[in-house]
């Protein structure tokens, strides 16, 4: 399928549908930003876990470790880094390999040159990953992925792409593959921060952020909308994270390559769909039910649980970690 017309559209609703959000973004900056300390080391890791890296494309992959068994992998989403996994990861230590990876550009992973269309791709990023699993010993194994919004894009693609070494799969609060691109093109408004990213030239939307990364992330987590959000604490980590050089870019260029990445890991899941245990996990009051309704397109039905987290929005982790806990325990057992 041709993704002429797609991006077309895309691009298009910038002036039509982000042009008051420009206006409200461009008034947010007037406030002090705050950025972090370029040379600084950036917060990152978990307690009780061990830090290492591992060579990906010629890029250092940072990741936790802690426990022993069957490796589990956890993936963070945007504007995260791996310390999303706080509240969950420690409950599962005692009987699996907890895994946590700072996506390629973010926490204390290396960033790759700028290419909107191949060094951020969710396959890419599963690539990376796998590179972390081989690393720890896990290259023969099968490894269960858990992945929070775009890290739910990537543990998808890592099954896709890795399917004989998935033994089961958790997506939270991550629509999967083109179904996003629907998403944000019924709802522009609601995530304005993909108008913003796509609706500018290349670099603009970077360098209106640079300095400005605790106003710009933070109208992201602190949205008046229902539920909870990250704690204060997190935020402070995250924005410090994000205000690393290469960071912000590196959060960007996901976005950007959708069109075809995305589409690279539909084509995978149309020739076959997934056959392991699937999860699909919303927040009551954001995605709710349709992450594991839509991961049924690319996955045997039968296979796939729906579970919508209570009192919870985009954050689950952090918002209800107790139920999250419960259901990977589930997925974990079937």
């Amino acid at each position: 399928m041709s993704l002429a017309p797609e991006l077309t559209k895309r691009r298009r609703r910038w002036p039509v549908t982000a042009a008051a959000t420009a206006l409200t973004v461009a008034t947010l900056f007037t406030a002090t930003g705050g950025a972090a300390d370029a040379a600084g080391t950036p917060p990152g890791g978990l307690p009780g876990f061990k830090d290492g890296y591992a060579i990906s494309d010629g890029l250092r992959i940072h990741y936790a470790v802690s426990g022993h068994g069957p490796a589990l992998v956890l993936l963070h989403g945007w504007p995260e880094t791996l310390q999303a996994w706080e509240p969950v990861a420690p409950a599962f230590t005692k009987d699996h390999t907890v895994i946590a990876v700072d996506l390629r550009g973010l926490g204390r992973s290396q960033a790759s040159p700028s290419d909107a269309y191949g060094t951020q791709t969710a396959l890419t990023q599963a690539a990376d990953v796998h590179a972390v699993v081989e690393h720890l010993g896990f290259g023969g194994a099968r490894i269960a992925v858990a992945g929070h919004d775009v890290g739910g894009g990537v543990a998808l693609a890592y099954a896709a792409k890795y399917r004989d070494q998935v033994s089961q799969l958790a997506v939270l609060e991550a629509p999967p593959t083109t179904w996003y691109l629907k998403l944000v093109a019924d709802q522009p408004n609601f995530l304005w921060w993909d108008s913003f990213v796509n609706g500018q030239q290349p670099g603009v939307p970077e360098q209106l952020v640079a300095g400005r990364e605790k106003v710009f992330y933070g109208s992201v987590f602190n949205r008046d909308i229902p539920g909870g959000k990250p704690s204060a604490k997190s935020q402070q980590e995250y924005i410090a994270a994000y205000s690393r050089p290469g960071a912000t870019r590196s959060g960007f260029d996901f976005f950007r390559q959708q069109e075809k990445g995305e589409q690279e890991v539909q084509d995978l899941l149309d020739a076959q769909k997934l056959t392991v245990p699937v999860l699909g996990l919303g927040g009551e009051y954001s995605m709710r039910d349709s992450i594991g309704e839509d991961l049924k397109n690319v996955a045997v039905p039968a296979n796939v649980t729906t579970a919508v987290a209570p009192n919870a929005n985009h954050w689950v982790m952090e918002e209800n970690p107790q139920f999250v806990i419960d259901q990977l325990r589930q997925l974990l057992a079937r």
